[in-house]
Formats: structure tokens, sequence, C-alpha cells
């Protein structure tokens, strides 16, 4: 079962697909919030899956709540994540992890759109998408956390150019390690270039999340002989909204720095049940925050 869910925060639209391989959970995560150093995103990927990857997904997801809202280095937010798991029950079970800020203006708090800072742990590399065509963007490499002190217990952010209209996607080893019969992997680039509008143009409402996502969906089921063996998941940031946009029927606005949306224990939320990552107010089906799968 594919599970979708979208939002806004602050200047960006999010889009996402999710497809867990196991019953009890997933081992992928991914989290937006609006914090006072700008708009943050978290895509991650535990070791293994089912309850066990579930609950260290959960873990590592409270953390950076509290830390993506009170820590200004993007960098020193994943040595802390590191340094969890690290002396955790189960230290062995790494977590692939891409921490993403679009930086917020002084006087405004909202991004800026003109720069993006990432730092990548043991993580897939995103795409850029631009134009009408998809190209991968390396931040500089580091451990996945649990495992940086193979550098060191050190990590560096990378600075990229970002403007209105790019999109940049996000996903898990489901997705670009799945392989086909003949033991090929899933061309992720080539299918999102393909799936892009050939004029680069964005559609009236704005947003072209929903459409390319399921095409990457449909085109992976059928890579792999509708056989995952993986979590899949599948996280597109565009940065694309006017402001007259923002606030589309049965979408919630994510916009303001608040630390109550952060604080919260996952376990008020029924995100276990319903999975993915639009974090759900208990009774509600309409996304507020991220959740985890």
């Amino acid at each position: 079962m594919t599970i979708p869910a979208s939002a806004h925060v602050g200047r960006l639209y999010l889009e996402s697909r999710h497809l867990p391989a196991a019953q009890g959970g997933s081992g992928d995560i991914h989290d937006a919030m609006a914090t006072p150093f700008g708009i943050r995103l978290l895509i991650g990927d535990v070791m293994g899956t089912g309850p066990l990857a579930h609950r260290t997904g959960l873990s590592v997801l409270d953390a950076w709540r509290e830390l993506a809202w009170a820590e200004p280095s993007l960098a020193d937010i994943a040595v802390r994540l590191h340094a969890l798991i690290a002396r955790s029950d189960h230290p062995e079970r790494f977590v692939t992890a891409l921490l993403v800020n679009f930086p917020a203006t002084p006087d405004t708090d909202r991004a800026t759109g003109s720069w993006m800072e990432l730092v990548c742990c043991g993580h897939p590399p995103p795409l850029l998408l631009r134009g009408g065509s998809a190209a991968v963007i390396q931040p500089c490499p580091a451990p996945p956390l649990g495992l940086l002190d193979l550098a060191d217990g050190w990590c560096q952010a990378s600075m990229f150019p970002v403007g209105e209209g790019d999109q940049l996607l996000l996903y898990t080893d489901g997705v670009s390690e799945a392989r086909d019969a003949a033991g090929r992997f899933f061309p992720l680039a080539e299918r999102t270039a393909q799936a892009l509008s050939p004029s680069g143009a964005a559609p009236p409402d704005g947003v072209a999340g929903p459409h390319l996502l399921d095409a990457l969906v449909a085109g992976l089921h059928d890579h792999v002989g509708g056989q995952a063996r993986d979590d899949v998941l599948l996280l597109l940031a565009s940065m694309r909204l006017a402001a007259g946009l923002l606030g589309q029927p049965g979408q919630k606005r994510l916009d303001e720095p608040r630390r109550d949306r952060v604080s919260r224990s996952l376990a008020s939320s029924d995100a276990s049940v319903k999975g993915f990552s639009m974090r759900l107010t208990p009774g509600s089906s309409t996304p507020w925050v991220s959740k985890t799968p």
C-alpha cells in the first residue's frame, strides 16, 4: 500500500510517498519543521525493517525535533543524533540520514530560497530538479549516524544555490537500490527526468509533486515486478509557491516556527498506525506536522 501525504511549510510545498516492506512499521523516516533557523528537513533510513527499525526511527525523530528547534548548526545536530544511536541499546542499528536547511531571513524567519544547506550521513544523494532536468547533487559525505566515529565523530555541511521553481527530491535506498529480475538498479534520475514536464514549466497551481511521485512509484513497482523487498520513501520539496498559493483546501500550513508543534511526544499521534510523514492530530485525517512511517 502506498501512503501519500502533503503539507506547506513556509515557502516549501512537500509531497511524499511511502511503501512499507513489512508489517509492524518502517525504518524509513522523515520530518519537516519551521524553526528559528529556517525550514529544516530530515530523511533517514534505519538499518533493517519491521518493529525494531520502526522503534529506532521513532527515537531518532523525537531527538531530531528537539535538536532542530534549538541547535543552530545542522552538522552539530547530526553529531548529537549519532551519539544517541551509538549509546543506545542497539548501537548496531545505524541510520543513514540527509539533513537539509533552507535558512531563514533575519526579519521574517522564512526560507529565502537562495541557497540550501545539506549534511549527508551515508544517505543517497538528493536530486535537484530544475528546468525539466534532474541532476544528482553531492554533499560532503560522512558515515551513517551511529558510525560517525569512523570519521572521528565529525561531519560537514555543504551549501548549494536554489531558486524559485526548483525542486529537491529526497529518497531512501529502497528506491535507488531496487533491482529488477536481471539485477539492474532502478534508474531514478532517468525516470524522474522522463516524468517531468518537457518544458520544465510549473503547472497552473504551482505544484508538480503528486504527478511526479505517483509516476515514480508506478515505475518502481513495474521495475521490481511488484515485489518490493525494502521500505520505500520519496520526499519532494518544491520551491514554487507564491504567497497567494499558500493554504490550499485540504493542506495545512506550517510556516510559523512554533515550539509546541515539535515538543509533543509521538505517542500523542496515530502515526504508527496510519504511517508516513505528515503527523496527524488525534482523531483527524489532516496532516499538521511530519510523522513517522
